[in-house]
């Protein structure tokens, strides 16, 4: 039936991939047709010309925006310093530095946690810099939503709470410090008093072995309360700087990174940025983590990026589909397919194939994007971003196209 399809609209599957069998592919897709499209191909491993249309044009992102803050990463070191910290006797005094694992729902750092709580007593010594809550232009109705929670100096459970419901219907709380109501009458599965840290929950609403993930309203008392919940020790806040510390610096571990790529966790990619801003200005910060990446950036990504946040969550966000074929480019350099692989999500929403695309989505009301790599039914490998902006038809349509794109450059993958 594919088959079928790429007949009608001209593609021949014998033939090269140009960049008028592109146009022509984007005018015959309905869904596609009051959206603005660009489409970047690019051969991996060769000095090859980018092919496309709209190559050049700014798209608003998304999670695209995600594969810069991981090559912000890449090249500040690839190694992370997820505490600053000096022992004087058995009392541990610490600063934090970004780093958002410990505790975290999906990704704990235990090894941090196990450090924390070799102590009898800590003092947390509160960051004099503390990030804005919330991103340039993040929308206000979001702030409720598992995939918005806060951005601080120092998160604690990946600054959410995590509710479950058992098979028996029992709900758990974690971490279960906070207020939480039940209300049986609510229209929704939860809410959170816009400035207090109360929950009220619906548990009808909630299937057995669902969980939900709603952030909570961070501050330095908060945190304060969730390291003495999680070690069971005795904490003091200080805003004093600590004299003599040491940074704990280790090789960024994996699961940082398909947290970004393979779950699009918005606090964790916020979280690395503003940790890449420490590494270089020993002050925790997204804004000078932009700042200095750009400074090391090549020129072809320099020009063809406006950058405001770690995750794409800001609608201020701007990327041509050429520099997203840069950036992806760069990673790979410094990774490799293998890697690649590991890190991210492969063949998008198709099923009953073989791996052959891995790549990173990116979301927004009416903007869909996939970019990154993909590999022909001859062995070729491409790189490749599309891009699709202000469409007005259901997001699953828009899928369906990209996917039948994806299928066609599997089946081809050649570029006039």
């Amino acid at each position: 039936m594919r088959v079928l399809i790429f007949l009608l609209i001209g593609f021949n599957l014998n033939a090269q991939l140009s960049n008028n069998k592109i146009k022509k592919w984007i005018s015959s897709q309905d869904n596609l047709k009051s959206a603005y499209v660009s489409i970047a191909i690019k051969p991996l491993q060769k000095d090859r010309k980018i092919k496309g249309v709209n190559i050049n044009k700014y798209m608003t992102p998304a999670s695209n925006l995600k594969l810069l803050t991981v090559l912000a990463s890449i090249k500040s070191g690839d190694s992370i310093n997820s505490l600053k910290y000096k022992f004087v006797s058995d009392t541990l005094h610490i600063s934090p530095t970004g780093y958002p694992l410990l505790e975290h729902p999906l990704y704990a750092d235990q090894e941090l946690t196990n450090l924390l709580s070799s102590a009898n007593v800590i003092v947390y010594h509160n960051s004099p810099n503390q990030i804005e809550k919330y991103g340039p232009a993040w929308a206000w109705d979001d702030i409720i939503e598992d995939f918005s929670p806060e951005r601080n100096s120092f998160p604690v459970y990946g600054n959410v709470i995590m509710v479950t419901k058992s098979e028996n219907g029992k709900l758990k709380v974690k971490p279960d410090i906070f207020d939480v109501n039940l209300d049986s009458t609510l229209n929704v599965s939860h809410i959170r008093k816009e400035n207090k840290n109360l929950f009220i929950i619906n548990p009808l609403k909630i299937k057995s072995h669902d969980t939900i993930f709603i952030p909570y309203i961070v501050s330095d008392q908060t945190t304060n309360s969730l390291i003495k919940h999680i070690t069971e020790k005795e904490v003091i806040t200080e805003s004093s700087e600590i004299i003599n510390s040491k940074k704990l610096y280790s090789k960024i571990p994996e699961k940082i990174y398909q947290g970004i790529l393979k779950k699009s966790d918005n606090l964790i990619s916020e979280s690395l940025l503003a940790n890449v801003g420490y590494i270089y200005t020993d002050t925790i910060s997204v804004d000078n983590g932009i700042d200095k990446t750009l400074e090391n950036l090549s020129q072809e990504i320099q020009n063809g990026v406006e950058w405001f946040d770690g995750s794409g969550l800001s609608r201020y966000n701007m990327v041509k589909p050429k520099t997203i074929i840069y950036i992806l480019n760069e990673i790979y350099n410094y990774w490799g397919l293998e890697r690649i692989k590991e890190n991210f999500p492969n063949n998008y929403i198709i099923e009953d194939k073989e791996d052959f695309v891995w790549g990173k989505t990116g979301t927004l009301k009416n903007n869909h994007n996939y970019s990154g790599f993909i590999k022909t039914k001859k062995g070729r490998y491409y790189i490749f971003s599309i891009m699709i902006n202000h469409f007005t038809s259901e997001l699953a349509d828009v899928e369906k196209s990209i996917a039948d794109f994806l299928v066609y450059l599997n089946q081809n993958g050649r570029i006039k």
